[in-house]
């Protein structure tokens, strides 16, 4: 007899989503902001945050890490 227990799937927070993919930078680093909002649209596609949104918890994460910001996502 198979038993599946059921889990539930918990969508993140785009606070959370935003901090999981700065975790993966240090101090002093300059993060994309491109780069950052596809890494979390890939971790988190629940996420209904728009790419603005998205951009102001990255850049007050990044300042609050000491790292910089390039505002890269609009030139595609």
């Amino acid at each position: 007899m198979n038993i599946v227990s059921r889990v539930p799937v918990v969508d993140l927070t785009a606070e959370e989503l935003v901090s999981s993919a700065l975790s993966k930078f240090r101090a002093g680093d300059t993060i994309s902001t491109r780069a950052a909002i596809e890494a979390i649209r890939r971790a988190g596609p629940a996420c209904d945050d728009s790419d603005d949104q998205l951009v102001e918890l990255i850049v007050m994460t990044a300042i609050g890490r000491t790292m910089g910001v390039v505002f890269d996502h609009r030139s595609r």
